[in-house]
């Protein structure tokens, strides 16, 4: 049997659904191991709801999802990585699961309430003040009245059972045992079975207000999990802990971590429950998005996190600081909006706790002001200012969360901004219990409450709402990203990986993910926009005046707004077709926008869509992409340019995830240039028989040649290949390897990135060049670097007789003409 590495060498992402299942896995798996992939980092395959496209809305934790292959499926999988010395890293969510009749233990709780013996599994609040003893059910598509009157809920006999069920559109839901005699669907009488079941029904509209259940962020149909609860994690761990103990799974990549109620007793509990039944290496990685300066708490027995930070800190390496004044000051000539995204996140963040997630906000606010009753030294506190003390904390808080009694990251001085706004005694109070000095089990909860809130209220007001309405660099508003930071110096980037391999050097380290707003290669090619700030500003208003006759709406409310048109501006810059738009290009990006537009919450939404609005953008969208038309001309050469340079980018920061410490994770078919944007659109299907067949022509093809059709994606699948096949020829290098900056000499060593790796005399010296724009010389080839050199370890002789080498000196003149990536292996186990 082939050994599998620890830690990985490489993982390569996968997601299954029922269009790609655990079989079609298998047939992947030759490739993946010929490119140098050691493990298959899975998404979730546990039992999900029908259809589910993702996986992240369990159903049943004890059992493999049938539409993704089965139990049978996952054997014939596991079996076919072993075959190949592959492992598998597993996707697993813990903090919810779905709130659907389909999920049996939720059924259960729906049918039997607070005696169901799976009601303890669910964060449920049974004694909210609007549904007690009761869960809220937002699934009714008008008001309750309405839908009794007309109709939509009904009593019928489950054919199957001949028992009574409620019917709604859309669902089935259990009633509860001698609630109903004979079947009368009058609304009184309807009314009245309805009283009696251990759930209300409501129009979806109640939610943001009243419901009492913790949720996925706010997303009615995913309910949280008390997954603190030993038995809880027992019973939703089960078929997990048993695929460890079979030795099919080799680490677990843990979803949202920053839900869970303890997430370092959480971690704690997983990794001893997975060394009781498989003892040895096993890797843990967590989904944790780090605020900006803050760290991953020291004492969690994980591997690392899953990298969002690699990919935002890689693409601000390849961003002009010195472009932020004017690509800021054109955006807010373009668009009016003098904001920043710091005041765009805060006003969002008090959006968020009066709007969809008022109701466990508010909830928070009575147990806060209970606490301050109970006692009699802030016994005078009134709710309107312990409520306005913690919204303005909230609002201010640049982490996600805190963790145990210990104050979240940044918290001191978002009270002391809470506290220059708003002084007083309830502020007082409230700074007291949420950095963890007020005693006892009351506090505790309550801070406890507080901690999975401000997460979920970082992701919806930021991620999903923020990163959409200010957006004069969209790149920079990555998951993870921090875009109030424009840019970043080599010297600041190699401090960041110096502390890396020190704290962490089995994280994981990704470009692009399953929930990135753009792929990796958009990215690159945005970042060459920081280098031509003139002709950006330039570029936006003759298109702008292009455009004009097809802009609707008014010069009060255009259509579309100013910030949409520059954001799909900077949309089409990034994704730029080779060979132009035509009619599927511009189906993505329409869809694209209408998403973007709804997350904005602005001039349209989800739960308030302006389809006027919205039809209008799209017909502005597409009369912009027509091929034929003046803007497709007029904007295809200042694109092709940044085409080029974001391929150059793109090679270059594709040698640096490979290299840097940590563990790369190719997502899905990136190994070629990858344009895609948020999902669906980075969740289209992979042609892996097509990605294999090319593998063997790039192999045996001319670096050069692919160069010269890097159009094409070629050139990056040669270059991942080749970088894969180092890590795995030499593993220890990667993991164990010292890491440490190389200072090039020369004219233009300023525009040079390299770092070397080094272990038991064994050296990768990688060097990469940044900001390229005024550099490009052929494909992707680069002027101006003859004369600027690498040193080489001492004690290591280059070859003087190799192009480009001189001595222990390497002159990236040469390689740079061709590549924008140097490489040298020295001093292998062979002595070559």
């Amino acid at each position: 049997m082939n050994t599998i590495a620890h830690p990985p060498c490489a993982t390569a992402r996968l997601q299954f659904h029922a269009g790609f299942t655990l079989d079609d896995g298998c047939a992947a798996l030759p490739y993946l191991a010929r490119l140098g992939i050691s493990h298959v980092y899975a998404s979730p395959l546990l039992a999900a709801r029908p259809g589910s496209t993702h996986g992240y809305d369990v159903i049943d934790p004890t059992r493999i999802d049938p539409e993704r292959g089965g139990e049978a499926g996952f054997e014939r999988f596991a079996a076919a990585l072993r075959s190949h010395g592959m492992g598998l890293i597993l996707d697993i969510v813990p903090n919810h699961m779905a709130a659907d009749p389909a999920t049996p233990w939720w059924r259960d709780v729906l049918e039997h309430g607070q005696a169901s013996p799976h009601a303890a599994v669910f964060d449920i609040d049974w004694d909210a003040p609007a549904n007690p003893g009761r869960v809220l059910l937002p699934i009714l598509g008008k008001r309750y009245g309405e839908a009794l009157r007309d109709g939509d809920i009904r009593l019928v006999r489950d054919p199957a059972t001949g028992r009574p069920v409620v019917a709604i559109p859309g669902h089935t839901l259990p009633v509860a045992a001698g609630t109903v005699g004979t079947i009368d669907e009058s609304p009184d009488a309807l009314h009245r079975v309805l009283e009696r079941q251990h759930y209300r029904l409501a129009h979806w509209r109640v939610a943001p207000a009243e419901i009492n259940y913790r949720r996925f962020f706010d997303i009615d149909g995913l309910v949280g999990v008390r997954v603190e609860d030993p038995a809880v994690f027992d019973a939703t761990h089960g078929r997990i802990l048993a695929a460890v103990a079979a030795g099919h799974i080799q680490g677990l990549r843990i979803d949202h971590v920053d839900g869970l109620a303890d997430p370092a007793g959480y971690l704690a509990r997983l990794r001893q429950a997975v060394d009781a039944v498989r003892p040895g290496p096993f890797t843990l990685w967590v989904e944790k998005i780090l605020a900006e300066g803050e760290d991953l708490p020291a004492g969690w027995p994980v591997e690392g996190t899953t990298g969002y930070e690699v990919a935002n800190a890689i693409h601000a390496l390849q961003v002009d600081p010195a472009a932020a004044g004017p690509i800021r000051a054109a955006y807010a000539r373009f668009t009016g909006d003098q904001d920043s995204m710091a005041g765009t996140i805060r006003r969002c963040r008090r959006a968020m706790v009066e709007g969809s997630l008022a109701a466990p906000f508010e909830a928070l606010v009575d147990a806060v002001d209970r606490l301050a009753y109970a006692g009699w030294e802030q016994r005078d506190l009134t709710r309107p200012a312990i409520r306005d003390a913690l919204a303005a904390v909230i609002e201010q808080l640049p982490a996600y969360r805190g963790y145990g009694d210990g104050p979240a990251f940044g918290l001191d001085a978002a009270i002391g901004r809470a506290r220059d706004t708003l002084p007083g005694p309830a502020l007082d109070f409230v700074a007291e219990l949420l950095t963890g000095r007020i005693p006892g089990d009351d506090a505790a909860r309550i801070l406890r409450r507080v901690q999975q809130l401000t997460g979920a209220v970082a992701a919806k007001a930021v991620e999903d709402t923020a990163f959409y309405r200010h957006v004069p660099l969209v790149s920079l508003n990555e998951v993870g990203g921090w875009p109030e930071r424009f840019g970043m110096t080599p010297e600041d980037f190699h401090a960041a990986f110096a502390r890396r391999r020190q704290d962490w050097p089995d994280a994981l380290s990704s470009l692009s993910t399953h929930d990135h707003k753009r792929g990796a290669d958009v990215r690159a090619r945005l970042a060459a926009l920081s280098e031509l700030a003139p002709e950006w500003q330039a570029a936006i208003a003759q298109w702008s005046a292009l455009l004009a006759a097809h802009r609707g709406g008014s010069n009060d409310r255009p259509v579309p707004s100013r910030r949409h048109e520059i954001l799909f501006y900077q949309t089409m810059i990034g994704t730029w077709p080779a060979g132009g738009p035509d009619v599927g290009y511009a189906d993505r990006i329409a869809a694209y926008l209408l998403k973007a537009a709804r997350e904005g919450k602005d001039e349209t939404g989800w739960a308030e869509p302006d389809q006027a609005y919205e039809a209008g953008l799209e017909r502005f969208i597409r009369a912009a992409l027509d091929p034929a038309g003046p803007f497709v001309a007029a904007a295809a050469p200042f694109a092709e340019r940044v085409a080029r340079i974001g391929a150059v980018n793109g090679l270059a920061q594709l040698a640096l995830q490979m290299t840097l410490p940590g563990v790369p994770d190719l997502y899905q078919g990136t190994e070629e240039w990858d344009l895609s944007l948020v999902d669906p659109d980075n969740r289209r299907p992979v042609d892996w028989d097509r990605l294999a067949r090319q593998l063997d022509a790039v192999e045996e093809a001319d670096p050069g040649e692919l160069a010269a059709s890097w159009p094409d994606g070629r050139v990056k699948h040669w270059l991942a290949a080749r970088l894969l096949r180092l890590r795995r020829d030499d593993p220890e290098l990667f993991a164990r390897g010292d890491y440490a900056p190389v200072a090039a000499e020369g004219p233009a060593a300023g525009d040079v990135v390299a770092w070397r790796r080094s272990l038991d005399g064994r050296h990768l010296v990688v060097a990469v060049p940044r900001l390229v724009a005024g550099r490009l010389n052929g494909a992707l080839g680069l002027t101006g670097f003859d004369g600027t050199a690498l040193p080489l370890p001492d004690g290591i002789d280059g070859g003087g007789d190799e192009r480009g080498v001189e001595g222990s000196r390497a002159d990236l003149g040469p390689v740079f003409g061709r590549m924008p990536v140097f490489l040298r292996h020295l001093g292998g186990r062979d002595g070559q």
